[in-house]
C-alpha cells in the first residue's frame, strides 16, 4: 500500500517545482526503511515562512533550511483506527536551497533533494546530535543520493 505524502508549494516555490520527483524520493526511502503505511506532508516555500516557523518552534528568529515536525510535534488528529501512521511534517526553504546548492556546486534540484531526505530521515529518527549519529546520517543520504551530496562542502549541518 503507498504512503500518503503531501506535497504543497508556497511563495516562491510555487509553480516552480514538480512534486512528483519528492514523493518518488520520499516512497524509496520509506520502502527501503520498511516504514510502515504512513502519512506526511512536505511543504517547500521560502525564507519568510521557514523563519517565522523557526521562530515559532525553535526559538530562533532566522531562516533555515530545513525543519522536520516528528508526529508528537505536529500531529493535531489521531490517526484514525486501521489507517495510516502519521510520521509528521517537512518544511524548507526554496531561497536557501538556492544558496547552497551554490556554493556546494550542486543544482537546486540536487539540494532540494537532499534537504527533504534529510528532514525525512529525521522524522524516521536519525539526528545528528553526535559526530557519531552525523556520520550515520551522512550515510544515509549518500546511500540515497550519492557522496557528491556532500562533496561540495557547502553544507553546514541541518537542524
Amino acid at each position: 500500500m503507498p504512503h500518503e505524502i503531501g506535497v504543497e508549494f508556497d511563495g516562491p516555490a510555487r509553480g516552480r517545482l514538480d512534486g512528483a520527483t519528492f514523493v518518488e524520493l520520499i516512497e524509496g526511502v520509506l520502502t527501503a526503511e520498511a516504514s510502515d503505511h504512513v502519512t506526511l506532508s512536505l511543504l517547500i516555500a521560502g525564507d519568510q515562512l521557514l523563519r517565522r516557523l523557526n521562530r515559532e518552534h525553535r526559538a530562533v528568529d532566522e531562516p533555515t533550511d530545513v525543519l522536520s515536525f516528528a508526529e508528537e510535534i505536529g500531529e493535531l488528529l489521531p490517526s484514525p483506527e486501521g489507517g495510516p501512521r502519521y510520521l509528521g511534517d517537512i518544511a524548507v526553504s526554496i531561497e536557501m536551497a538556492a544558496t547552497q546548492a551554490q556554493a556546494a556546486g550542486l543544482t537546486l534540484d540536487q539540494e532540494l533533494r537532499h534537504l527533504v531526505l534529510h528532514g525525512l530521515l529525521h522524522l524516521l529518527g536519525y539526528d545528528h546530535e553526535t559526530e557519531e549519529a552525523g556520520a550515520g546520517m551522512h550515510e544515509r543520504e549518500e546511500a540515497v543520493l550519492g557522496s557528491a551530496i556532500h562533496a561540495g562542502g557547502g553544507h553546514e549541518d541541518h537542524d
